[in-house]
């Protein structure tokens, strides 16, 4: 697919994009609509995701073939789900003859679709995504047609995946972060304790445990309360003052 000669060329219109959109949904949109005016006249494209086994639109060049994916989810049935059950391509190219998927198939048709192509990619484990071209056109997709989708459906999919990767990454700093901070104000509070009851660091860990134990509260917002209430925050932090058994 490297070889393929418009490569270069969508690889670069898609560089400029991921620069000129704001967000990550701004570029899925116009890679999707990308993928729409390239395709052919009058051509449409979606982009749906699928994770832990839900689909949900994610972008759509036009409303109305944004209702024929939702037509699909409320059948449970339809050839971008098809796709993303098979992993592989699928195509038809005249729904008038089409016996596949018969509640969309009359939703696309009311809506002047006679045929679609559905491009699957795994993002990662648990996640997938298709493009999904549909066109008014009877017998539209040729070698040309379905490289192109090829091409957009991994460039999606990449996409997808580096904005999750960063995701999960972000996720996990601010996860990071809260923790030291709870580590950081448990400290804090067995220093006061220490100092309160004169005892050794583990018995200060054991009376704030079992003060957590007693009010049914975290341990990070017990040792919250006794910081406030020696630092003069908060005027009595519950009523609570560390003491030995």
């Amino acid at each position: 697919m490297e070889n393929h000669p418009i490569h270069t060329t969508l690889i670069s219109e898609l560089q400029v994009l991921l620069l000129e959109m704001p967000g990550f949904q701004g570029f899925i949109e116009g890679a999707a609509s990308a993928a729409a005016n390239r395709a052919g006249t009058g051509t449409s494209a979606t982009v749906t995701v699928r994770r832990d086994r839900k689909p949900m639109a994610m972008a759509a060049s036009d409303p109305i073939a944004s209702v024929c994916d939702e037509a699909q989810y409320a059948a449970d049935d339809g050839p971008c789900l098809e796709a993303l059950d098979t992993g592989e391509l699928v195509t038809s190219s005249d729904l008038r003859s089409e016996t596949r998927w018969p509640a969309w198939r009359e939703a696309a048709l009311e809506r002047g679709y006679v045929s679609v192509a559905a491009f699957p990619r795994e993002v990662r484990s648990g996640v997938d995504i298709a493009l999904n071209l549909y066109s008014p056109n009877v017998d539209p997709w040729d070698e040309g047609s379905l490289a192109l989708g090829n091409l957009y459906a991994d460039e999606v999919a990449r996409a997808m995946h580096l904005h999750m990767r960063g995701t999960d990454q972000a996720e996990l700093n601010a996860d990071l972060r809260a923790a030291l901070a709870s580590r950081a104000v448990i400290d804090q509070a067995i220093g006061v304790i220490l100092a309160q009851n004169r005892c050794s660091e583990d018995e200060a860990l054991k009376i704030l445990r079992a003060a957590s134990q007693h009010r049914n509260v975290k341990l990070r917002d017990v040792a919250a309360s006794i910081v406030e209430a020696v630092s003069g925050s908060s005027s009595h932090a519950g009523g609570f003052r560390a003491r030995t058994p």
